[in-house]
C-alpha cells in the first residue's frame, strides 16, 4: 500500500534520488494509490484503493468523484453477484418481483408476443387499475380495477367453469340508454322470502329489486308482494292450491280430472268462481262455488243449472225460441184426423162457433221452434 506526493520527478535530480523517487511511483501505481484517505494529487482514470471502506474506487474522467467499483479483494465480486440473480432470457424462472415503470400515468408494457400478434398488459394510475390493450396498440378491451370491477368492451365467454363476483358483486350490461343489472343475495329481506338465499334483477341505480328468484323456487316483482306470484309446493295450500296470483285474486291447480283457475277476493279464501277444464267428458266448466254452473260440451251444447241442456231438443218445460209464424191447420169440424208434425208445436187454437159450439168450427195453431 503506498501514495505519492506527486506522480512528477523533479528536473535533475541525483541518481539515488531519483531511483527512490521512481520506486516510489511505481509502488503507487502498482498498489493501485491504497490508502485510508484519497490521494492528495488526483487525475482522471486514477485507481484508488480505500482500505478505510475496503472498496476500490477509479477516478472520473472529469477528475471531480470517485466511482465505486467493488471491494478490493474482488473488485468484480459485486457484479458476479448482480449477474447471478437476473434470469436468462431463455429457460429462466424469476423469484423476485420485476418492476415496469414510468414516470407518467401509463406504466412500461409487458407484451406477449406471438408471431406478429403482440397485445400487451399495463396499468394506468387514472383508474387506478390494470388494462390489456391490443395488438394495434389503440384500444383497451378488458381492464379491472383496485376496487375490482371487471369491464369488457364486448363480452365475457365462459366455455366452462364458474363466473364469480365476491361480495355482493354484480354483473352489468351497460348501455347508450342505461344499464341493467343481476346479482346474488344471501338474505333477499322481508317481503321477498324473508331470508331466503337467492339471485335476480335489481333496477339501473343499483338499489331496489326488480325480480326476485330466491332458492325456494318462489319469485317476486317490485310492486308486489312476494307472494303475489307463488308456488305453494307440491302439496298446495290448505285449499289445495299450488300456483297464487295476485292481487286478484287468481289460483291454480290440477286435479285427476282437470285443470281449473279460481277466482277469489283474497288469497286465503277457496274459490267464488272456477273455470275448469273437464278432460273425463271434455267440457268446459264454469262454477259457482256452492250454487250453480254452466257448461259447454264439445258438440257446441250449452247446459246451465237453471234451465238444462240449451239445446237443438229442448227439455220439457224449457222456454224456447220461435222460429216461424203462428201457422194454422183447420178447420175441424167434425171427426178428422189432422198431423202438424216436428218441428211444429202446438202454440193455442182458434174457433168460429157461429152461435153454436157444437157445429162451429176449429184451427189448431202452432210454431215452429228454433232448432239449434
Amino acid at each position: 500500500m503506498a501514495q505519492v506526493p506527486s506522480y512528477q520527478v523533479p528536473a535533475h535530480p541525483s541518481g539515488l534520488d531519483m531511483r527512490t523517487q521512481l520506486n516510489a511511483i511505481v509502488l503507487a501505481l502498482v498498489g493501485d494509490n491504497s490508502g485510508p484517505t484519497a490521494p492528495t494529487v488526483t487525475y482522471p482514470g486514477m485507481m484508488w484503493g480505500d482500505t478505510t471502506a475496503m472498496r476500490l474506487k477509479r477516478r472520473t474522467n472529469a477528475n471531480d468523484a470517485w466511482i465505486d467499483l467493488g471491494p478490493i479483494d474482488n473488485f468484480l465480486a459485486d457484479v458476479t453477484t448482480s449477474v447471478a440473480a437476473k434470469v436468462n432470457r431463455v429457460g429462466d424462472t424469476m423469484t423476485g418481483p420485476l418492476t415496469l415503470s414510468s414516470t407518467g400515468a401509463i406504466s412500461m408494457q409487458l407484451f406477449m408476443k406471438a408471431g406478429s400478434y403482440a397485445p400487451h398488459f399495463r396499468s394506468n394510475s387514472t383508474l387506478p387499475g390494470f388494462e390489456w390493450v391490443n395488438n394495434a396498440n389503440n384500444a383497451v378491451p378488458m381492464y379491472v380495477t383496485d376496487a375490482g370491477a371487471l369491464t369488457v368492451a364486448t363480452k365475457v365467454n365462459v366455455t366452462s367453469g364458474d363466473i364469480q363476483t365476491n361480495g355482493y358483486g354484480q354483473f352489468v350490461a351497460a348501455g347508450a340508454a342505461g344499464n341493467a343489472r343481476w346479482r346474488a343475495d344471501a338474505a333477499m329481506g322481508n317481503g321477498y322470502g324473508g331470508s331466503a338465499i337467492g339471485s335476480g334483477f335489481i333496477n339501473s341505480a343499483g338499489n331496489a329489486w326488480n325480480l326476485m328468484l330466491p332458492d325456494n323456487g318462489n319469485f317476486g316483482f317490485r310492486g308486489f308482494s312476494f307472494n303475489d306470484i307463488s308456488r305453494v309446493g307440491n302439496n298446495g295450500d290448505s285449499n289445495g292450491y299450488r300456483t297464487v296470483f295476485g292481487a286478484g285474486w287468481v289460483k291454480q291447480n290440477e286435479y285427476n280430472y282437470g285443470a281449473y283457475h279460481d277466482f277469489m277476493r283474497v288469497a286465503s279464501e277457496d274459490y267464488a268462481w272456477r273455470i275448469h277444464y273437464n278432460f273425463t267428458n271434455a267440457y268446459l266448466e264454469f262454477l259457482r262455488n256452492g250454487q250453480g254452473n254452466i257448461q259447454f260440451s264439445p258438440d257446441g251444447n250449452l247446459y246451465c243449472s237453471s234451465f238444462g241442456w240449451i239445446s237443438g231438443k229442448a227439455n220439457a218445460g224449457a222456454r224456447v225460441q220461435w222460429d216461424s209464424g203462428i201457422n194454422e191447420w183447420g178447420p175441424i169440424n167434425g171427426p178428422t184426423t189432422l198431423d202438424m208434425g216436428a218441428p211444429w208445436v202446438m202454440e193455442g187454437w182458434r174457433t168460429n162457433s157461429n152461435g153454436n159450439w157444437v157445429s162451429g168450427a176449429q184451427w189448431i195453431r202452432g210454431v215452429c221452434v228454433r232448432n239449434q
